[in-house]
């Protein structure tokens, strides 16, 4: 058998808590200083006009170069797996197509002559 521990009565003045052992505390917080203010873009400020047809050009491959560097490659040896794969799926649709088109054309051949 196991033996049981038996609780300890907890006197009652314990047992509530009182005023003075609550954790409020009458001090006042220090204030928060104001957050910065905000800088402005140049273009925001209008000192930049928004760029031309050439600007928008550099612009869209300086976005496609930036864009290219958050890619995850596969791995050669996915590439080699994926490509295997590819080519499987190619044969047997040709494969599957070959045979329905060469169906198709002895039913229409019968139906002609």
């Amino acid at each position: 058998m196991t033996k049981h521990r038996k609780h300890k009565a907890v006197p009652e003045a314990a047992a509530e808590p009182t005023q003075a052992s609550s954790p409020i505390s009458l001090a006042k917080d220090k204030p928060q200083p104001p957050p910065p203010p905000r800088l402005k873009s140049k273009r925001e400020e209008g000192e930049v006009k928004p760029p031309g047809a050439i600007g928008q050009f550099i612009n869209f491959f300086r976005d496609a170069k930036k864009e290219l560097t958050r890619v995850t490659w596969p791995t050669r040896k996915e590439t080699v797996k994926s490509t295997g794969i590819l080519l499987v799926l190619v044969a047997i649709s040709s494969a599957y197509l070959g045979l329905v088109d060469s169906f198709l054309s002895w039913i229409l051949s019968l139906l002609v002559s």
